[in-house]
């Protein structure tokens, strides 16, 4: 973290070397132009013998140098370059005594970009360098290996995450399931949308995978057979950039699929319906290669129906089968044959010569 590391840049340019061993314990404290008081807490240093060979030996600083100094009594300025491009400028001055101090920093370009911190330190006491040096030492070695725990938990959670996205968009596609295709799915017509993006950003694996299954979902859609598999038809149309009214539209003149044609073409279903979804003849053929047709347009309140047949009966359509949807209306009786209404003609005449004889 930069703040760190420019808070050991001014021990290191401006503080005494020590004896052999020993060391001077500083308290200090940062503040950041724009951020609210008190939130960075006053932090304790112990610098040790040679603060010059410490610096040389902290990682942090590896890719940073001194390029210019400037040394008085009481104050100190120091310019560093890194090699992210970026320049700091370290304003340091001591009291007499040189038991406090006051700096500012300036930092210009790099991938932070413009920055100023103020900092001020007071002297607090003497420290055990070695020891403080030993003991930050084995702090920040455990910290590493908790931190390395912590990341291998997070790719193992990240890994089982996006391998069940993953599955799910794989299975959808198969079972014509736009709810399985995730955001993936929802994101498919909205690139520039920032929390798309956001999410592709986060899962790029997701993205990879599961891309290329939702264009094969929505083309899978516009196709008789897939349409009449698919579950939420509206919402995938619309997921898919797409509309009901269009996919009919295109299907309806040349799809041979006579189950979607007798649910949603009521014009080029019409005419096969009036041959074989009416009389005795359709009777005959229940059950037969126009079984669903008839069952499908017959279900249709919509459509035209063929002569001698009744209305559309009560009876949940199977989405499996690709029959239309279901229905509540209650079926009128089923007209008569002509054998009956002769039967029923003699009985009247029979009433009304009975009714002039007194009989």
């Amino acid at each position: 973290m930069r703040i760190g590391l420019l808070a050991c840049v001014l021990l290191v340019a401006s503080f005494p070397a020590a004896a052999q061993g020993s060391g001077e314990l500083w308290e200090i404290t940062m503040n950041i132009p724009g951020m609210p008081a008190g939130m960075m807490k006053p932090q304790r240093v112990c610098q040790g013998d040679d603060p010059s060979r410490s610096a040389t030996q902290d990682p942090s600083k590896k890719d940073c140098k001194v390029t210019g100094s400037k040394k008085t009594a009481t104050r100190t300025t120091v310019v560093m370059s890194c090699a992210d491009g970026s320049t700091m400028t370290v304003d340091q001055e001591f009291n007499a005594a040189r038991t406090e101090f006051k700096s500012t920093m300036t930092t210009k370009g790099g991938r932070q970009g413009d920055m100023t911190m103020n900092m001020t330190g007071r002297k607090v006491g003497a420290c055990d360098a070695v020891a403080e040096n030993k003991a930050r030492d084995e702090k920040m070695a455990a910290m590493k290996k908790q931190g390395a725990e912590m990341q291998a938990k997070s790719n193992a959670i990240m890994k089982e995450s996006t391998d069940k996205q993953i599955a799910q968009c794989t299975a959808a596609v198969e079972k014509m399931d736009p709810g399985g295709l995730g955001m993936t799915g929802q994101c498919y017509t909205k690139k520039n949308d920032k929390s798309c993006q956001q999410m592709s950003q986060a899962y790029p694996e997701v993205t990879k995978a599961c891309g290329p299954k939702v264009a094969e979902f929505c083309k899978r859609l516009q196709t008789p057979d897939g349409f009449m598999k698919t579950s939420s038809r509206e919402g995938a149309a619309q997921m898919c950039g797409v509309s009901v009214a269009s996919i009919k539209a295109a299907q309806c003149p040349k799809t041979q699929n006579l189950a979607f044609l007798g649910a949603y073409c009521p014009v080029e279903a019409k005419p096969i319906a009036m041959e074989h979804c009416g009389g005795r003849d359709y009777t005959s053929k229940m059950g037969g290669k126009y079984a669903t047709f008839c069952s499908n347009y017959l279900a249709n309140e919509d459509f035209e129906r063929p002569p001698g047949t009744a209305a559309a009966r009560p009876a949940a359509a199977k989405s499996a089968s690709g029959t239309a949807g279901t229905t509540t209306q209650q079926a009128p009786a089923q007209p008569m044959s002509t054998e009956d209404q002769v039967k029923q003609g003699v009985s009247k005449g029979l009433d009304k010569l009975k009714g002039l004889f007194g009989r």
